[in-house]
């Protein structure tokens, strides 16, 4: 018996460091301090082989803010380049895959999640573009596709099957203290979901207005019509949408002045944190009801910052495109299921082990002449097995915390030297350059914090 504690004792070892270390991350995001963000992503991603991936994904996200495109593709590079090497793995499974993301333990590698691989993708194509590397940009817009096919769907979710003989969810999920619990969680769910989707109508424009402007060939020009077509139909109120949309299905003409995209990026994404539920323990004893079960969960971050802009002394109006915290929280909620079943009977495994050690060792402390060794030994299994069942059932809080909670997209005619001007506290202004096709970028978080703002011209 002792052995056995001695390894449970082991188990507990080694916490993770991401609990910690993540939030460090998100905050220096949240302040606009990008280039503090990066090198601690970067820090802590050499420092934690098996967290590396996520670490890299904000890394990434925040050398793009800071304009260092070419640190942050080469990032993209080694990140799609894991993603691809299991993808191509004999086997691999899409669903799997999906489910597994989200019910990894801390011990294990960090598992890629659909957003992800999608706002990976995406953030790469843009790189490209800004780059002015239009080859690599069409093999990014080639990879997002893929991407958006492959895990932009809702269809990667199915039901768990009850494990016949270890633990009843369905049932456990009816009771009153479990409801609680878990009503926490569907609560701020609620609040994400109502305008969510699993694909990005964001990333869909993307694509359709590389291949609509910079396209080669009439085959390029149906590509575009296509994923401009994906996009309205997920987002029909944007305007930028049904005006690309509209060019790609007439004959092609020459406009007048420039078309400027603006696009950006604000408010954060949704706060991961742990919520911890109690469970009834059908299979064990009466002596021992409930024990205490880590989910993962997540809720709105409340930065909601609605950016204003003008140009010239013109009022311009940013329509949402997509909103990367609604799609997170989407997928979140498919796979909630699948997390909970197996959160559910793990605990439960684990709660039964507990309580058979504790009986074995007060049936030893009981028996006759047992010294106080005896007892003290049964007392201290039974604080080691309370820390065992805690301990080990941690939810895994990894995430790409940097992602922001909106894309918003605006089309404009306007003339090189115009002056397009970020509204607000602080102001940010630029003189637009020469060029047939804009690409505006801007990033905010929250009002009262840096602005982000840059202009490439993608046709001369």
């Amino acid at each position: 018996m002792r052995p056995l504690l001695f390894i449970l004792t082991l188990c507990l070892a080694g916490c993770a460091t991401y609990v910690d270390r993540g939030p460090r991350v998100r905050v220096a995001v949240e302040e606009g301090d990008y280039e503090s963000a990066a090198t601690i992503a970067r820090n802590f991603a050499a420092d934690e082989p098996k967290d590396a991936l996520v670490w890299n994904l904000d890394a990434a996200a925040a050398l793009r803010a800071q304009g260092k495109l070419k640190e942050s593709a080469k990032i993209l590079e080694q990140v799609e380049a894991s993603f691809r090497e299991e993808e191509e793995r004999p086997g691999f499974s899409v669903t799997e895959a999906t489910l597994a993301s989200f019910s990894n333990g801390y011990a294990e590698a960090y598992r890629p999640r659909p957003a992800d691989r999608i706002y990976a993708s995406t953030y790469q194509a843009l790189n490209r573009l800004e780059l002015g590397d239009i080859n690599g940009a069409r093999v990014a817009m080639a990879r997002l596709r893929f991407v958006q096919q492959a895990f932009g769907s809702g269809q990667l979710y199915v039901k768990p099957k009850q494990a016949s003989g270890k633990y009843d969810v369905a049932k456990a999920s009816q009771d009153e203290r479990t409801k609680e619990g878990l009503g926490m969680i569907e609560e701020n769910l609620a609040s994400l979901t109502a305008e969510g989707s699993y694909d990005d109508a964001f990333s869909h424009w993307l694509q359709g207005m590389f291949f609509l402007r910079l396209g080669q060939d009439p085959s390029d020009r149906e590509k575009g019509r296509k994923e401009l077509l994906a996009a309205t139909q997920l987002n029909g109120s944007n305007e930028a949408f049904r005006r690309d949309l509209k060019d790609a299905e007439a004959p092609t003409s020459e406009g007048q002045g420039a078309i400027v995209y603006v696009v950006t990026e604000t408010g954060m994404c949704p706060d991961w944190y742990q919520q911890r539920i109690d469970i009834p323990l059908f299979i064990v004893s009466s002596r021992v009801p409930y024990v205490s079960v880590a989910l993962p969960a997540i809720r709105p971050s409340g930065l909601n910052y609605n950016l204003k802009l003008r140009l010239d002394a013109q009022d311009v109006a940013v329509p949402l495109a997509s909103r990367p915290d609604a799609l997170i929280a989407k997928h979140f909620e498919a796979a909630l299921p699948g997390i909970k079943a197996q959160a559910f009977t793990s605990a439960a495994v684990k709660a039964t082990a507990s309580y058979l050690i504790n009986k074995s060792s007060e049936e030893a402390a009981n028996r006759q002449n047992s010294g106080s060794g005896a007892v003290l030994w049964a007392i201290a299994t039974k604080v080691g097995t309370a820390v065992y069942t805690v301990g080990t059932t941690k939810a895994d809080l990894r995430n790409w915390s940097s992602l922001p909670a909106r894309f918003s997209v605006a089309r404009l005619e306007a003339k090189p030297g115009q002056k397009l001007t970020v509204v607000g506290h602080p102001e940010a202004t630029l003189t637009l350059p020469a060029g047939k096709v804009l690409l505006v970028s801007l990033k905010s978080t929250q009002e009262n914090h840096p602005v982000v703002l840059r202009c490439t011209p993608l046709v001369p």
